[in-house]
């Protein structure tokens, strides 16, 4: 499956670029992105606790908690949003040999579908489970995307639109994974049918999105969905780089650097009920996040 994802992925790279060579100047298609003050100081900043120091992915349910996990242990961690404190905590356990057992993986990012709650590790296996009360065990279930590790998934989202979730990866479609010049997929996992779909919702041109910003790479390593416009937000932590994506074409509306006075190493993106934007990091002893503002 890996190989065959594979092989298929780059050929459609390809032809992609060969009969529709990417455009070097910005989406015309409207965007929100400008409408935070990125390059200003936070309107809120949160310290969040130590246990939260490798904070790899947030994300909001529909009734507007605000959710975090750490990078190697299925806890998942319920903040407040106006401070960071952690409201509960509850953990995603499987069965085992000897009982369940808590799952200790590469855990990238975490997404909510209305009741489904999923976390996806970097070679793409989705855990999927519901959320539990505070220090309590849920059980997940595994799905093998078949994407494979050398894609190195960092982002997942919920798209309501298509009923699916998008995984960004980290690495490339071509034969240099890691290729600083290479597009970027993003594959649709459908939660009707829960399979992954062999082809690539979009690809991001790495190339020219860091050409963009005078960047060397943009290696995404977190993405959520603006309810307001159904666009795609986009972090990248190592050139420190956000951008917002086409939802239907997946070219570059919008870009901004993130100063790394607030943003050390930026890995999780959410959009609050407010329509504010957080943008999680890791630091040395303690997670953060800082909140923009949504301006009218």
């Amino acid at each position: 499956m890996k190989r065959t994802l594979h092989r298929f992925s780059t050929l459609f790279a390809i032809a992609v670029f060969i009969l529709c060579p990417v455009n070097p100047v910005l989406s015309d298609a409207p965007g929100l992105l400008h409408r935070y003050d990125l390059a200003g100081k936070p309107f809120r900043q949160l310290v969040l606790p130590t246990s939260l120091r490798e904070i790899s992915g947030v994300a909001v349910s529909r009734t507007g908690k605000l959710f975090a996990h750490d990078d190697e242990v299925s806890t998942i961690y319920q903040l407040d949003p106006s401070n960071g404190t952690v409201i509960k905590r509850f953990h995603v356990v499987t069965r085992r040999w000897f009982g369940n057992g808590r799952v200790e993986d590469d855990f990238e990012d975490i997404a909510i579908a209305g009741d489904r709650f999923f976390l996806v590790t970097s070679s793409g296996k989705l855990y999927e489970f519901r959320e539990g009360r505070d220090n309590e065990s849920v059980q997940a279930i595994v799905y093998k995307t078949g994407i494979g590790s050398s894609y190195e998934v960092e982002g997942l989202c919920h798209d309501p639109s298509t009923a699916s979730l998008l995984l960004a990866c980290k690495g490339s479609a071509g034969k240099k994974p890691f290729d600083q010049s290479a597009s970027r997929p993003v594959y649709s996992f459908s939660l009707t049918a829960n399979k992954l779909s062999r082809q690539a919702r979009f690809f991001i041109d790495a190339r020219h999105v860091a050409e963009s910003a005078g960047k060397k790479g943009f290696r995404p390593s977190g993405i959520t969905r603006h309810p307001l416009s159904g666009n795609f937000i986009i972090v990248s932590s190592g050139s420190r780089l956000i951008a917002e994506i086409d939802y239907r074409t997946g070219s570059l509306i919008d870009l901004q650097s993130l100063p790394s006075v607030y943003h050390p190493q930026p890995e999780g993106v959410a959009v609050l009920p407010d329509n504010s934007l957080l943008i999680s990091s890791e630091d040395m002893l303690r997670g953060r996040a800082a909140v923009y503002r949504f301006r009218e």
